[in-house]
């Protein structure tokens, strides 16, 4: 099963972790903080494959920001 994964920009630190570790669900911004994506989406969330969760998991584990969340 998928899940969906996002960024609280608010407390993003713009360390780009997320983004050099996993450039398919991470980007940044304008802003230079990084947002959650899904190709062909505008929504600033993604959906996470069984294949990536542990990864994901790893970068939100490892985010200085703390910032990287789960969508319950």
């Amino acid at each position: 099963m998928s899940k969906i994964v996002y960024v609280e920009k608010d407390d993003c630190t713009s360390c780009a972790l997320c983004t050099d570790g996993l450039p398919k669900i991470f980007k940044m911004d304008d802003d230079d903080l990084a947002f959650a994506y899904t190709e062909g989406s505008d929504v600033e969330e993604a959906t996470v494959s069984e294949a990536d969760t542990d990864k994901v998991q790893e970068m939100i584990d490892d985010c200085p920001g703390e910032c990287i969340h789960w969508k319950e």
